[in-house]
């Protein structure tokens, strides 16, 4: 169904008054928002489905509190709704990848509203400071004013000769150019992505001063906890084997980068990219991972699987009346209708219980 076609049901459904019912008939559903980046300059231009700019989160954020939605810890929530004791249409604020965005912009708005929000936090690039390699490459690419370009001199096979920058060689270039990238160490990738910007005319300096594509710092991290904000697993560098070793390898530098520098224990994760198996939870099990949330689009119930939670994915494509649709529960009820699959108890290998219903306290204490 095309998108306008989908809005303007929305816009019929909330005027019949299908939403509010929607609402009450969801009522005992967990919903869970995801979140990304917020745009510190003009990041929700170059990747919309990656960065919200401050004002679009802070209207979202305003009308859960106008509307009465009770905001809780996300491990609370997911233990309330196993043991029904959830109230009425609970949200439970997630915010992916760890950009330092997330402090300068979404904290002081949850703060605000005394919003608690888990944040997943990817480590490779909260260990060393950098931007990330791949976005920085493709916003470069996306931001340069120049018309025609030689890259001869980066010495990336197939950029051997000058180039009318049209869409289509934009994206050629930044693949090129992140492939080769893969065969460098962090310094090399970081003076390739340095002569890249020199090269397209952007100003690479400005973009790491202003950190508009790097990860929180330690000290930030600290300052997002005592804000409310609790800290969870999302990999060491965004990827998640599907072998055994490999994946709780993955988790394990994901710990040693991050815990230290929180002073506790992580015990929820975030499947990197959405990408997610019922193959991976021995390696979550094995690990002591509580819960587990995808990017599979739905509200969760006491039958959701702990290791396989689905959410609410918010960006700046997201129209207004289409957040509404999703926070009520009326996009869900048409999900419903449409027989759209949802992973359940009774579908997957069942996982520990025990983890799985910890409380906060409890999980602090391990």
């Amino acid at each position: 169904m095309r998108r306008f076609a989908v809005i303007a049901i929305y816009r019929l459904a909330k005027s019949a008054g299908l939403f509010a019912l929607a609402r009450r008939l969801t009522r005992g559903r967990l919903r869970i928002l995801c979140y990304h980046g917020f745009a510190l300059k003009d990041e929700a231009a170059f990747r919309p489905s990656l960065f919200m700019d401050g004002g679009t989160f802070a209207r979202r954020m305003e009308y859960l509190k106008r509307h009465g939605y009770p905001v809780l810890p996300f491990g609370d929530a997911v233990a309330r709704l196993r043991a029904g004791t959830l109230p009425a249409n609970t949200i439970a604020i997630t915010i992916d990848d760890g950009f330092a965005s997330t402090r300068r912009i979404a904290a002081p708005i949850l703060a605000s509203h005394g919003f608690p929000s888990l944040l997943y936090l990817t480590s490779y690039y909260f260990a060393k400071g950098t931007p990330v390699f791949g976005l920085a490459v493709d916003y470069i690419c996306w931001k340069s004013p120049e018309e025609r370009v030689d890259l001869s001199e980066l010495g990336v096979a197939g950029l051997g000769q000058p180039v009318t920058l049209r869409p289509e060689w934009r994206q050629a270039i930044s693949q090129l150019v992140r492939r080769h990238g893969e065969k460098l160490d962090e310094p090399g990738r970081i003076e390739l992505a340095r002569k890249l910007a020199g090269l397209l005319g952007v100003d690479y300096a400005e973009l790491c001063e202003e950190r508009l594509l790097s990860l929180v710092s330690a000290h930030e991290l600290r300052e997002l906890q005592a804000m409310g904000m609790e800290i969870g697993l999302h990999t060491h560098r965004h990827t998640f084997p599907a072998e055994m070793d490999g994946a709780r390898r993955e988790l394990a530098e994901n710990r040693r980068a991050v815990e230290p520098a929180i002073g506790r224990s992580m015990r929820h994760f975030c499947y990197p990219s959405g990408e997610w198996s019922a193959s991976r939870f021995p390696a979550l099990e094995a690990e002591g991972i509580a819960t587990a949330t995808t990017c599979e689009s739905g509200l969760a119930t006491a039958r959701s699987h702990p290791l396989a939670l689905p959410r609410i994915l918010d960006d700046s494509r997201v129209s207004m009346i289409e957040f509404e649709a999703e926070i009520s529960g009326f996009a869900e009820l048409l999900r419903m209708l449409r027989g759209y699959p949802r992973p359940d108890m009774e579908d997957l290998p069942p996982s520990r219980p025990a983890a799985a219903g910890m409380t906060e306290a409890a999980r602090n204490a391990a």
